[in-house]
């Protein structure tokens, strides 16, 4: 994978004295007024809820899954999510009978611990947009209800200004669509913005808009492997190199709020 800018320095006083390259190209964050955020896997630990769905439905189904396989759905709306599975595993199987478990089993996880848990720095970096007059949006493949049943629980909806939803697109990442929407509905142009992703397909949208773009990776790969009857068809072992290139990758949105603020 490559991208511009891996930010891991706790010290950005220091960065950015000392780097004037690293100062230039963060200049035109100055200009930033639209903050586009995916919402699973970027703003909450919802990954490892659902790839805990994921295994309990692949023993019960008897398919081969890795945290690969969570990679290289994620992002997707469910109709793709199920397309994507039958290429990863054969026509033939019942594909959408264990995507149904899965579905299944992360409500039942979902409504045992009541919360999807809020990323590092996530509170943070919403306080700091809001301080700073710049608009928040969520661009999320999920359903309304869903995002604002998260936002809900985890007691962040006031911090929000715009939600577009996988119910108001016709087409899922990595078609550009929501990210274009999510401009539009909140009143900016695309190079006012810039979008916080988790997910290859994620990136690779914000780009085919013309967006610049934040990469957090949502580290799963502690998770175990489930060895089934079924096995992959296709080869995901690299899939996290094979990310799309980014403008700016950084460990947690902590270390975007700190940089932010040292800039504005």
């Amino acid at each position: 994978m490559s991208s511009i800018y891996l930010f891991t320095c706790n010290n950005w006083c220091e960065v950015l004295a000392e780097n004037k390259k690293y100062k230039e190209r963060l200049v035109e964050l100055k200009n930033l007024k639209l903050m586009i955020l995916d919402m699973d896997g970027l703003m909450f630990e919802t990954g490892q809820l659902s790839y805990r769905g994921y295994l309990a439905a692949a023993k019960e189904h008897d398919f081969e899954v890795t945290p690969n396989v969570y990679y290289y759905l994620t992002g997707r709306n469910d109709d793709d999510i199920r397309k994507e599975m039958k290429e990863l595993y054969g026509k033939e199987l019942p594909t959408n009978d264990w995507r149904d478990t899965v579905n299944k089993s992360k409500k039942e996880i979902l409504a045992s611990q009541k919360r999807v848990y809020k990323k590092k720095g996530l509170e943070e970096l919403l306080n700091y947009a809001q301080a700073s007059d710049i608009h928040v949006t969520i661009a999320s493949s999920s359903h309304r209800k869903t995002i604002e049943y998260y936002l809900e629980i985890e007691h962040l909806s006031h911090l929000i200004n715009t939600i577009v939803s996988g119910d108001e697109v016709t087409r899922s990442k990595p078609d550009s669509e929501i990210f274009l929407k999510a401009c539009e509905k909140s009143g900016f142009n695309p190079n006012q913005a810039i979008v916080f992703e988790d997910s290859s397909v994620g990136i690779e949208a914000a780009k085919k808009a013309g967006i610049k773009t934040v990469l957090i990776e949502d580290d799963i790969t502690f998770l175990p492997n489930y060895d089934g009857k079924y096995k992959l068809k296709k080869d995901l072992t690299f899939i996290r190199e094979q990310m799309p290139r980014v403008d700016y990758k950084f460990k947690n949105l902590l270390e975007v709020k700190l940089l932010l603020s040292q800039i504005k």
